[in-house]
């Protein structure tokens, strides 16, 4: 697992989420769907309906990384991690 803030693209160490119901039914199926199809260039964001506040996640896999599906700085923020299948 990797997390980066989105606008500076620096590591973070420690993420607390509080959800509504509806946000983690949300998040729960645009995981799922992006389970689907692992090899699958794409990505989501979940926005909260009332702040502004944005989720954006990724299934990351060793040949997404190999073909260079990810841009120079999140890369760099990867550094030599070799996700697991």
């Amino acid at each position: 697992m990797r997390m980066l803030d989105g606008g500076t693209l620096k590591e973070l160490r420690q993420v607390q989420l509080y959800l509504s119901v509806k946000e983690a039914k949300e998040l729960v199926h645009e995981l799922q769907d992006l389970l689907g199809d692992r090899e699958r260039s794409e990505h989501f964001h979940l926005f909260s309906s009332d702040s502004g506040i944005e989720i954006s996640a990724s299934i990351v896999t060793r040949a997404k990384l190999a073909s260079g599906g990810y841009t120079r700085e999140e890369r760099d923020a990867f550094g030599k991690w070799k996700p697991e299948t």
